[in-house]
């Protein structure tokens, strides 16, 4: 997702200072450089100088994760609270069919005061593994698109969204038509265990705030640790990564540390939202020593629901195959939000969850339309037709 203003200390080269990219480091002083789509972009600069500095950004940047890595504990896998001996009382396969709406939501309460406990929480089998080979398929294609868009002068921002440490790595914005659409009514449609923990986590009238896919390539380093968003008393997002493939410990998985979504793990990290924007010097090595890891080998079809205020990062994929993992992300509505969201511009602030759900719900029954005008909204912005 694309990152706030959240520090990241040159270590390595000689340098202390502060990016305008996620994680944890110690530094002094801070410059504030500000890279909105094309990350490390700025004015003046020719295009082979911003790719140079870029590189040399992504460099130290894979340093600082490789030396988190070492300092964390091996940790487990992220475990459904069923897995763990919840008794949430869903099968292995997580369906909600020919259940009744009051044992959904029982086990939505479950899983919602797990992820408020924790920050994150699995729910296993919320999308088929048919459907998840159909949406992986969707993605391939869709990035090819979006690349053949962008080099035809389509802004990058409205395909591409900013991501820590981006070589090997893409945040792919994806449109609301193909394979998108039936993987939507699985993840969300009613009755869905997904949607009323989000419900529940964000508030009724959240809305939708994120809609990509993130792709992991072979040879991409570790990520360091980092939130999405800096800490706030009411947490305003909450992320839904789904595993389009079974994610192995070499496929590089992502690394949470449970229980760092307030402001006591906060402060411990890098001195709390208030010391962050002045620039305070954070002292983490210790604090990240100390935490508890678990990681998010899911297989095909699970997701991982978390707080975006919890840390976490991707791993290192050292395998030979793709790591895709897409995601919608909702915003708590009496909150907001800086910076910018993993959506396409003209799907920002359009639904909320349940108006999701309601146009889901059309679709099924041939009706509906808000997502076809949302659609024909992004291909007018771009310039491109989709037939």
């Amino acid at each position: 997702m694309r990152q706030q203003w959240i520090w990241f200390a040159l270590v390595g080269f000689g340098m202390t200072t502060a990016f305008n990219v996620p994680s944890a480091g110690l530094f002094c002083s801070t410059v504030k450089v500000k890279a909105p789509g094309a990350r490390c972009g700025a004015r003046g600069l020719s295009i082979a100088m911003q790719r140079s500095l870029q590189s040399d950004l992504d460099t130290v940047i894979a340093k600082r994760g490789w030396l988190e890595q070492s300092f964390l504990q091996e940790g487990g896998v992220l475990k459904s609270p069923e897995q763990k001996g919840g008794g949430m009382g869903f099968g292995g396969a997580g369906k909600t069919k020919g259940r009744n709406k009051d044992s959904i939501l029982d086990d939505s309460k479950m899983l919602a005061a797990e992820l408020r406990r924790t920050g994150v929480v699995r729910i296993d089998s919320v999308l088929s593994e048919a459907c998840a080979d159909a949406l992986a398929l969707c993605v391939d294609e869709e990035r090819e698109r979006a690349n053949a868009e962008v080099a035809a002068g389509v802004d990058a921002t409205s395909r591409f969204a900013d991501l820590v440490l981006l070589g090997n790595r893409c945040d792919l914005l994806m449109p609301l038509r193909g394979a998108v659409i039936p993987a939507l009514q699985e993840l969300l449609g009613p009755p869905s265990r997904l949607a009323m923990t989000l419900e529940l986590a964000a508030g009724k009238k959240c809305r939708l705030q994120e809609i990509a896919c993130l792709i992991s390539e072979p040879g991409s380093a570790p990520q360091p640790m980092h939130p999405d968003i800096p800490f706030t008393p009411v947490p305003p997002l909450f992320a839904c990564f789904v595993a389009l493939q079974d994610v192995s410990i070499e496929m590089g998985p992502t690394i949470y540390l449970p229980g760092t979504h307030n402001k006591e793990a906060h402060d411990s990290f890098y001195g709390g939202t208030e010391s962050q924007e002045a620039g305070s010097k954070p002292g983490n090595e210790d604090f990240l020593r100390g935490q508890p890891v678990v990681r998010g080998m899911l297989r095909k079809g699970d997701c991982a629901v978390y707080n975006q205020q919890v840390l976490h990062c991707g791993s290192a994929n050292t395998s030979d195959k793709i790591r895709r993992q897409f995601y919608v992300a909702v915003r708590n509505a009496d909150t907001t939000v800086k910076g910018f969201p993993s959506i396409r511009p003209p799907f920002l602030n359009q639904m909320s969850l349940k108006e999701m759900q309601a146009e889901l719900k059309a679709l099924a029954k041939g009706k509906g339309g808000r997502l076809e005008e949302m659609n024909l909204a992004d291909q007018a912005a771009s310039g491109f037709s989709y037939e």
